[in-house]
């Protein structure tokens, strides 16, 4: 049997032959494989590797290698490639003018889609399990389409099988290049891709500066750094996070700074799914795939959560300036929104890292060791996105704290102006007054006796600031009634916002007041589809108001009194109700029970 030198040999022999230029390096075979090597020292600025255009496998070499006298090939892009090689591997052969190369390519690869069943379980859990399953089934439907379009009498049925086309695809995946480095241009028709003999065989290095040389006889590449003597000499396959490099190459590099973890959004079921589709538009935001890097969130990852947590009076007000010209200011939405965009990317994110399962057993393969560090590295993605959003949370609520304690606000220009900008709040920001009240809580708690030290921030928020059942404990004439009376809590925080408004003694009393302009889009009667769509729950609202009163003010005529508790101002409270509700979650607080609170944030 042919050994890999041999076939080293007679690969280089082939390149010489053909006019290449590699008397700068050396091509031979180390423990990891095969590699190139510098002779001597090469400069920067030098070329070093250098084929001719008529080594390149391209698109118009394929078609010729498998058209027929009485059938073209139709095939384009990848699967006309893989075509070619398993035409050129395995029915070809020897005869063929390109088995010296073909014979150097690998028959087993280091992918996902080579792994064994033990080996896959280890990316269970992980973004990469998912990208494999969706990756097999396009190259099967890939396989398919090569079915049709090459002749049997070019291939073989009984060679041209699914286990032949993953190899094939391997090796594209690995090896392949764009087609524009050799054209100039981008490749049509989907033929993006070209095979380039030698110049495939450097390894990755990132940050690799290296030169591409093209002219219409030849193709090579150029030092961009000194390259010392009897060094690897190595390519920049460009900015790849590890999942990209481990699908595709079969291989991570430890502590890559370009790792991410893949996170899609949907929001398909949504019913304003359509209206906040034309917001992310509106605000250039199209894609729903984002990539979470160590250093932090992606840029568009935040503003989209925003609207996806947009609660109905959000999507309508937001539509509206949009309908008037302007544009969707996606970081100015306030408080409640910037903590239900991060209360749900911590949700996410938790779930994700909560379905990784434990590692029992690591295989003792490279296919395995790979998958550990890929697996590895995403865990440890999460768990610090996890940890910085765990912080900025913890500034928010502090500075909601300090809001309400100062008679301020952050509501969204469309409930009332003059609100405190966010910016400041920003999870880059290290300065800002949510992180000084976190140090002060900090500090305070380092000096109290174990007893006494304060409550975090998310309690603290809960106690002082959201307007819960148990707020109803700052008015004990208001308890005292209610707990007579058999009411659902939603009706019971109506009627609170409503004795809120006319209680100034009450600490959300100012917050109360400045909502006073504040209209629910079924208070809108200038827009008759609104009030079409919201008709219903006017008239459930309705029937709820006149279900109390009077009764309830015959029965406590001081808690009630009747002109705080109109109907028109029963709707209004009603509309608050439904607008600024905040769920905050228990892993935020000591909370004993575990339960997460909901109630309603008013700044």
């Amino acid at each position: 049997m042919e050994s890999n030198k041999q076939r080293l040999d007679r690969f280089v022999d082939w390149l010489e032959d053909n006019e290449a230029e590699m008397s700068r390096i050396v091509v031979r075979e180390t423990e990891h494989g095969n590699g190139v090597y510098a002779r001597e020292e090469i400069s920067e600025c030098t070329q070093y590797a250098q084929i001719p255009m008529r080594l390149v496998v391209s698109a118009r070499v394929c078609r010729e290698a498998l058209r027929t006298d009485t059938q073209k090939v139709e095939l384009t892009g990848r699967p006309l490639l893989c075509a070619f090689l398993i035409q050129q591997r395995f029915v070809a052969g020897e005869s063929s003018f390109w088995h010296p190369y073909i014979s150097i390519l690998p028959h087993e690869f280091h992918t996902p889609l080579f792994f064994t069943s033990q080996e896959l379980d280890l990316l269970r859990g992980t973004p990469m399990e998912h990208a494999v399953e969706d990756r097999r089934q396009l190259l099967r439907e890939e396989h398919a389409v090569t079915l049709q379009g090459v002749s049997d009498v070019v291939i073989p049925r009984s060679k041209l099988t699914f286990e032949n086309y993953v190899w094939a695809a391997a090796v594209v995946s690995s090896r392949a290049f764009t087609e524009s480095l050799v054209s100039g241009t981008a490749g049509s028709d989907g033929e993006t891709s070209v095979l380039l003999p030698l110049l495939d065989m450097m390894n990755h290095r990132p940050l690799t500066r290296v030169s591409w040389i093209t002219n219409d006889a030849t193709i090579g590449f150029q030092a961009g750094a000194v390259i010392g003597a009897q060094c690897e000499v190595v390519n920049n396959y460009g900015a790849k996070s590890n999942e990209e490099l481990l699908l595709g190459y079969g291989f991570c590099i430890p502590g890559n700074p370009l790792s991410c973890y893949h996170i899609k959004l949907n929001y398909s079921r949504d019913p304003q799914e359509a209206d906040k589709r034309m917001i992310l538009e509106r605000a250039h935001i199209a894609l729903c795939d984002h990539y979470i890097r160590a250093d932090g969130l992606p840029r568009d990852l935040l503003p989209m959560l925003r609207v996806m947590v947009m609660t109905e009076t959000d999507v309508y007000y937001v539509k509206q300036a949009i309908v008037s010209g302007k544009e969707p200011k996606l970081d100015q939405l306030g408080l409640r929104i910037e903590l239900r965009a991060r209360f749900l990317l911590a949700f996410l994110l938790r779930k994700k890292l909560d379905a990784l399962p434990q590692i029992e057993c690591v295989p003792s393969t490279e296919n395995g060791r790979q998958a550990v560090l890929y697996r590895e590295e995403i865990e440890s993605i999460l768990r610090s996105t996890l940890s910085d959003l765990d912080k900025a949370e913890c500034r928010l609520l502090a500075c909601a704290s300090k809001l309400i304690a100062d008679d301020l606000h952050s509501l969204p220009l469309y409930v009332c102006d003059n609100g405190q900008q966010l910016d400041a709040i920003d999870e880059q920001s290290s300065t800002n007054v949510g992180d000084q009240l976190v140090a002060e809580s900090s500090d305070e708690q380092q000096s109290r006796p174990k007893k006494s030290r304060a409550a975090p921030p998310a309690q603290q928020f809960v106690d002082d600031v959201l307007v819960t059942e148990e707020s109803f404990a700052h008015d004990a004439d208001f308890l005292a009634a209610v707990e007579q009376v058999d009411i659902d809590i939603d009706v019971l925080l109506v009627l609170f916002i409503l004795r809120i408004r006319m209680c100034s003694a009450l600490p959300w009393h100012t917050a109360v007041r400045r909502l006073e302009s504040f209209q629910h889009p079924m208070l809108v009667y200038d827009d008759p589809d609104t009030a079409e769509a919201y008709g219903e729950m006017m008239m459930e609202m309705g029937e709820i108001h006149d279900s109390l009163f009077p009764l309830l003010t015959e029965h406590f005529p001081d808690m009630f009194p009747p002109e705080h508790f109109t109907p028109e101002l029963f709707l209004w409270a009603a509309g608050i109700t439904e607008s600024f509700r905040l769920e905050v979650p228990a892993r935020c607080m000591d909370a004993a029970d575990g339960c997460d609170v909901e109630g309603l944030l008013l700044l």
